[in-house]
């Protein structure tokens, strides 16, 4: 299988190549789980990275750039993290370098499985004296933000995701309450 990298088209799969997250991940510490695992894998990895960026909660700011393309980037009205202008035709870097982070965790291990400690609501947990707080109910937002690892956060431009405000305001029309953890 191979993978569908053009930007816009209406049949992309992934924004980097597996010849660029091989390139990401030669300058990695700790990327041994990428760099042995054959091909396929890294294609599969990376397609599940692609899809669960773009179903990241508060993600995307700008707007498409087509109607018809298959995933949420390119985009028109974005800034690179220096404040210039992206073209609209164009996938960054740096995003791609957050796919490549992403595949590379997605394959040491399943972080779509449920969080244990989101699953249960605790909300806070304090060592001493001992504090534990739980929510009443558990928010889709929470629970989603918890599959995207930090480290492929802090990848991503800021100005790229809506803010926390932003989503709250927006769930709060659907009638949802939302705590960002």
């Amino acid at each position: 299988m191979a993978l569908i990298v053009t930007p816009g088209a209406v049949d992309a799969d992934s924004y980097a190549t597996v010849a660029e997250a091989d390139a990401y991940h030669a300058t990695h510490l700790y990327a041994s789980d990428w760099t042995s695992a054959v091909t396929a894998t890294k294609e599969k990895a990376l397609q599940m990275a692609a899809r669960l960026l773009d179903g990241m909660p508060g993600a995307w700011t700008g707007a498409a750039a087509a109607s018809d393309q298959a995933l949420r980037w390119p985009r028109t009205g974005m800034l690179n993290i220096d404040g210039f202008s992206i073209d609209e035709t164009e996938v960054p870097v740096r995003l791609k370098n957050a796919q490549a982070e992403f595949a590379r965790q997605l394959i040491a291990g399943d972080r779509t499985g449920d969080n244990s400690i989101v699953a249960q609501g605790i909300t806070s947990l304090t060592a001493g004296p001992v504090s534990l707080s739980f929510k009443e109910t558990l928010d889709r937002l929470s629970a989603l933000y918890a599959v995207v690892p930090d480290a492929v956060r802090m990848l991503l431009v800021p100005s790229w995701l809506e803010t926390e405000a932003e989503v709250r305001e927006d769930d709060s029309r659907q009638g949802l309450v939302i705590e960002v953890l």
